[in-house]
């Protein structure tokens, strides 16, 4: 009775550790969040995007108008390339911003911001420009992307080099001393903000190009 029940425990304890192994090593695999399905905002429903420089040019006011209703949020990444002890270096801000009511803003520095005892600011020097990335976030997680490069200059340069980018050139003198920013705009035109009132006299545009108003460099530039 005794050799048929310690039989009985050496057959059944290689079983039991079996099991019990087999059991810890079973686990759950995480269920995947799914991308988000890219596509397409109707050319009559994208919004329209601005980049304004701060007087001193060591700030910018990223603002996305006309959001339609679809869109829940926007995921935004500035990239720009600055200047230290004569090295390129590229630098980059994102976050996210929620579409309440039909327009988002955002202030983006330009550099880095202590405020552990009262507010101290270092500014990027050199920065003539970069890109802007908006992913455009609908509830149904669906996203849009627009992408576009940017210019930063001031107005001594503009007179100098002129106000360019892509196949978009524009000769113009302007009347003070501001910043200016070009993009391309997510309807396809061409976009100039400033610091400033953007009066400026304009020589010449590129031959594809057109602008209504010719006293200011500031406003859209389209085909």
């Amino acid at each position: 009775m005794t050799s048929k029940f310690l039989k009985l425990c050496l057959f059944l304890i290689p079983l039991f550790f079996l099991s019990s192994c087999k059991k810890r090593t079973e686990t759950q695999e995480p269920t995947p969040t799914p991308a988000p399905k890219l596509i397409e905002i109707d050319m009559a429903d994208r919004p329209y995007i601005s980049l304004i420089p701060r007087a001193d040019g060591h700030e910018i006011k990223l603002v996305v108008d006309k959001i339609p209703d679809f869109i829940k949020e926007i995921e935004y990444e500035l990239v720009y390339t600055a200047v230290d002890e004569d090295l390129e270096i590229e630098k980059g801000l994102a976050g996210t911003l929620q579409n309440e009511t039909g327009k988002a803003s955002k202030d983006l520095l330009l550099g880095t911001e202590s405020c552990t005892n009262g507010c101290k600011y270092k500014y990027d020097t050199g920065v003539t420009g970069g890109y802007l990335i908006l992913n455009f976030i609908t509830a149904n997680n669906q996203k849009a992307i627009f992408e576009s490069d940017f210019v930063l200059s001031q107005t001594a340069e503009i007179k100098k080099n002129d106000l360019k980018l892509n196949d978009l050139k524009i000769v113009a003198t302007p009347k003070q001393t501001e910043y200016f920013i070009l993009l391309q705009n997510y309807n396809q035109v061409y976009s100039v903000f400033s610091s400033g009132n953007g009066l400026a006299a304009i020589t010449s545009i590129s031959s594809d190009y057109k602008k209504e108003d010719k006293t200011k460099l500031t406003g859209d530039y389209s085909k």
